[in-house]
Order: C-alpha cells, then sequence, then structure tokens
C-alpha cells in the first residue's frame, strides 16, 4: 500500500480546522476534492477517520490517533532543528572515551541540557561497524599509528 504524501498533508489540514470547507480553502482546492481524498485514504487504511455531519467533522478513535502521530513527528522534527532536545548515541573505545570524548562532554551538556547522550563502548572496528549500520550516530576512536620504514 503507498499512500501519498498529499493524502496525509490533506487528513491533517481535514482534522485541524474540522471542516472539509475550510480545509479546501486553505488548500486551494474544492470540498468535493478533499472529500474524494479523505475517502481515499480512509479506503487505503480500511478505517474511517471522520465523523460527519452538517457542522463539520469530527475524529474517530482511528482519526485520532493518526492525528497525534503525524503531529508528534512535526514537533520530533521540529526539535531536531532547534537541538534543544533529543538523543545521541556515541559509540567510543576505552582510550577515546577517556583521552578526547569525556573532556568536552560536560561543556556540550551545559551548552545543550536537553540533548540526552547515550555511550556506548566498543572496539575501533565496531564502533566504525555501528556507524555503518546506522546503530549509533557518531563513533569516537582511536588507532595506532603506522609507521612507514
Amino acid at each position: 500500500m503507498e499512500i501519498t504524501y498529499d493524502y496525509y498533508r490533506i487528513f491533517y489540514y481535514v482534522a485541524t480546522y474540522q471542516s472539509f470547507s475550510k480545509a479546501a480553502k486553505i488548500l486551494m482546492s474544492n470540498q468535493p476534492n478533499i472529500t474524494r481524498f479523505i475517502n481515499n485514504l480512509e479506503n487505503q487504511l480500511g478505517c474511517k477517520l471522520f465523523v460527519r455531519s452538517n457542522r463539520g467533522v469530527q475524529l474517530t478513535q482511528e482519526g485520532r490517533k493518526l492525528y497525534q502521530h503525524l503531529h508528534m513527528a512535526e514537533v520530533e522534527l521540529m526539535n531536531e532543528q532547534r537541538m534543544d532536545q533529543g538523543y545521541i548515541t556515541i559509540s567510543a573505545s576505552e582510550i577515546a572515551l577517556h583521552l578526547l570524548l569525556l573532556p568536552v562532554l560536560e561543556k556540550f551538556h551545559k551548552n545543550y541540557p536537553g540533548i540526552r547522550i547515550r555511550l556506548l563502548n566498543h572496539s575501533t572496528p565496531q564502533a566504525v561497524q555501528a556507524v555503518k549500520e546506522g546503530a549509533v550516530d557518531l563513533a569516537v576512536v582511536t588507532s595506532p599509528l603506522t609507521v612507514k620504514k
């Protein structure tokens, strides 16, 4: 099932304004088109999202759940841009942790108190692999110097 972004965008406006007509006006469309999109979305999801009446629409339980998820995603994305809250997962080798990372973490925490840091202790190869797999946001590692003769 592939539901386009437009369906969710239209749903969001109808739910926000509790009206197909108001959503249509804001989206520069017409009420029949908005109704058709919502009907298609409901059919694809297999549930009713709105209770319709001549006074507008109200969200069903499923509609409230979808609206809350969209709203939470919106808030999360905005918060990520502001860097005032969230999580960072860091993989660090033992030496890198003590020599490089620990001295800067206190300053980082003062500047960004809402960011929670999760530290994982890995060997250098494990830390690099964790970054490649997307299991961590970044790795701080050390490697031995290779001296050419």
